[in-house]
């Protein structure tokens, strides 16, 4: 059985998923093709014209809470530093964006089955409290404890940034023909859910096909 997961490393809510994807992947042996795209704010940010505090932000970080509180994860907001240079309460987006792009072109510079745990890791420190998540040292030591080697990553930036934003895009391309915008995005043959909340729909889709989650 094979996951399509659409991913974005400013979204909470791709957050919260990410254990229960990685459970499908080590304890089920699910085939997970981790895509990562830029967020919303960098996709669509026509998204957040009108978009304020008082009205959106405020009551998504509430339910932000609940849910990691409910699912047993640590959530820390707002990240120190956001993901995105963003005013939350007008929703205007910066035109100089010194973070997201620098974290979403390591991540997808590393090898392909080792992209989700990374991802995992780097969010427990973006949403769980770690400031200056972004700096080299605390990369290095997620790079460490999982066998990879942070300079590596870093040349093959060097050399393959170009291609490393085609890639992304090319994801970017293909969660939109499986029917969404949005992360977390997981699809499992023709089937789009979207949302975090959407995983017990996911599970009852694959139960179709044999699988049972114990």
């Amino acid at each position: 059985m094979k996951i399509d997961l659409y991913f974005s490393l400013r979204s909470p809510y791709s957050y919260l998923i990410l254990p229960r994807i990685k459970m499908l992947r080590d304890q089920y042996n699910i085939d997970v093709n981790f895509k990562l795209v830029y967020p919303l704010a960098i996709r669509e940010p026509e998204f957040f014209k009108k978009k304020n505090f008082f009205t959106y932000f405020w009551w998504k970080m509430i339910d932000m809470k609940f849910q990691a509180r409910r699912l047993g994860l640590k959530m820390v907001l707002p990240p120190k530093p956001d993901p995105i240079n963003q005013n939350t309460f007008n929703g205007q987006i910066s035109p100089h964006q010194p973070y997201i792009f620098n974290i979403c072109h390591f991540l997808q510079a590393i090898e392909k089955d080792k992209q989700l745990d990374f991802a995992l890791e780097i969010s427990k420190c973006i949403f769980g409290g770690v400031k200056n998540w972004h700096e080299d040292s605390n990369l290095m030591k997620i790079t460490n404890n999982l066998g990879l080697d942070f300079n590596t990553i870093k040349g093959h930036i060097d050399k393959n940034e170009e291609k490393l934003v085609e890639e992304i895009k090319q994801n970017q391309k293909e969660q939109l023909e499986a029917g969404h915008h949005g992360v977390p995005l997981s699809v499992y043959k023709s089937r789009a859910f979207f949302g975090q909340d959407r995983f017990k729909d996911l599970i009852k889709e694959m139960e179709k096909d044999g699988f049972k989650l114990n």
